[in-house]
């Protein structure tokens, strides 16, 4: 929605976002502050403790992101990020544990790279892309590398997270990396790839679809996992949960993983001697048999490949031969392009675009003026929904100046009269010279 429709939404959003900061004032809560452009969403860095509500989806094709250290609230309002791109790592850190309780300080990415006591619910991550290389231990998630104490609700992410690592420990989870917390009625479709770049260090290597490695509750949760992972050390890979782990060591918790979905495959290798390739529909490793398990679901294909030589991906083509489609967005749907390759076969979506209506026809209902901008209103040819949009202001109408007829200076003499292309003066002495030439001619010479 653009233009006059959209400053009326921004206005209903504004009053309802007055009356919440009046209602959270009189609780004594922070004020929630209201996001609708990607500019907006950049505050949150600069205040990452403050109350936060998504009012319009956003498109964050081509915009730079880095991950931001949250402890606030985001409330995504049932809106969605586009195409959000995350190729650094975050600034913040935080001790993880092996299956050893060996300990590492770990950096982190994804759209937030730490959660601290945070909340985020009601956020749609489409198309997230997570792309990180690095020679530090390391956690990628969807929405966290990493989560303590904080609670994850009623999200949906879609996308393909990617790490390239080598340094005794790291992970990808489809949801968060590694940490504490919970994480309910959330559906994340996601490809995770994992791959070690170092053949001589004997890493511990984490993958699960919701997280990678910890403790976090889950209930409610679907999980669509295409997982591939090559490695050189130990794997640790689960549909849900790479490895359930109480961490630090002595900690007393009983926690919960009821009621959740899982479908689709890891394939990996384990490039080690004293092998363990822990890979299962639910929890690759479990440390710690603490937890609440009952009514999950799962239709998982565990496929261990044992040729070392190829880095693991979901095409293994070189050169690819892609056929696009492009689909183009409804009036509640987004647009996306279908990539499909020729060779191996191997499809995937990328390139999303925000919803829109198909309006072919506008009538001005409000003309504008110099000094009033107006209206014009369009039905969409689909769905009927009516939109308006703003018509710039008239431009200033240009003022007219006149221009004074030349007058003859003083000094000048006027021109004489002119007929046809001689003088009027001088085509009189010619007559004359005329008639005196004819009297002289007419008269007798005396003698």
């Amino acid at each position: 929605m653009n233009g006059y429709g959209k400053r009326v939404l921004a206005l209903l959003a504004a009053l309802i976002l007055a009356v919440s900061v009046s209602g959270a004032r009189a609780a004594g809560e922070e004020p929630v502050t209201g996001i609708y452009t990607y500019e907006d969403l950049l505050a949150l860095a600069e205040a990452p403790s403050g109350r936060y509500r998504l009012m319009d989806n956003i498109d964050m094709a081509g915009r730079a992101w880095t991950p931001v250290d949250f402890s606030g609230e985001l409330d995504g309002n049932g809106c969605a990020l586009l195409n959000l791109e995350v190729e650094t790592l975050g600034a913040g850190t935080a001790t993880t544990y092996d299956g050893n309780y060996k300990t590492y300080d770990t950096h982190f990415a994804g759209l937030f790279g730490t959660l601290t006591d945070a909340r985020v619910f009601n956020l749609e991550l489409c198309n997230v892309k997570v792309k990180v290389e690095a020679d530090t231990p390391c956690f990628i998630g969807s929405i966290a590398g990493y989560s303590e104490h904080s609670l994850i609700e009623g999200c949906r992410v879609t996308g393909i997270l990617e790490l390239s690592a080598h340094d005794r420990m790291f992970g990808v989870g489809g949801i968060v990396g590694y940490g504490s917390g919970s994480i309910s009625d959330t559906e994340a479709q996601v490809t995770l790839i994992c791959t070690d770049t170092d053949a001589e260090t004997r890493d511990e290597q984490f993958m699960g679809g919701a997280y990678a490695a910890g403790h976090l509750d889950l209930t409610g949760c679907t999980v669509d996992i295409d997982g591939y992972d090559s490695d050189h050390g130990y794997v640790h890979n689960g549909g849900l949960v790479g490895m359930y782990i109480l961490y630090p060591r002595g900690l007393d918790y009983e926690g919960t993983i009821t009621d959740n979905t899982v479908t689709g495959q890891i394939t990996f290798f384990e490039d080690n001697t004293n092998r363990r390739a822990y890979c299962d529909g639910f929890i690759g490793e479990i440390m710690n048999w603490t937890f609440i398990n009952g009514r999950n679901r799962n239709t998982f294909t565990r496929n261990e490949v044992f040729d070392y030589s190829v880095d693991l991906r979901p095409h293994m083509c070189d050169t690819p031969d892609l056929t696009r489609t492009v689909t183009e967005p409804g009036c509640d749907t987004f647009g996306y392009t279908t990539f499909q390759c020729k060779t191996c076969g191997y499809t995937y979506t990328d390139s999303y675009t925000l919803f829109q209506h198909k309006i072919t026809k506008w009538v001005t209902v409000k003309a504008p003026t110099e000094t009033e901008t107006g209206v014009e209103e369009g039905k969409c040819d689909r769905c009927g929904a009516v939109e308006a949009r703003e018509l710039e202001k008239l431009p200033p109408t240009p003022p007219v100046s006149e221009t004074p007829a030349p007058t003859p200076s003083p000094a000048e003499e006027p021109a004489p009269a002119r007929i046809g292309a001689l003088p009027i003066l001088a085509v009189g002495a010619v007559a004359a010279l005329a008639v005196g030439g004819l009297a002289v001619f007419g008269r007798k010479k005396k003698r």
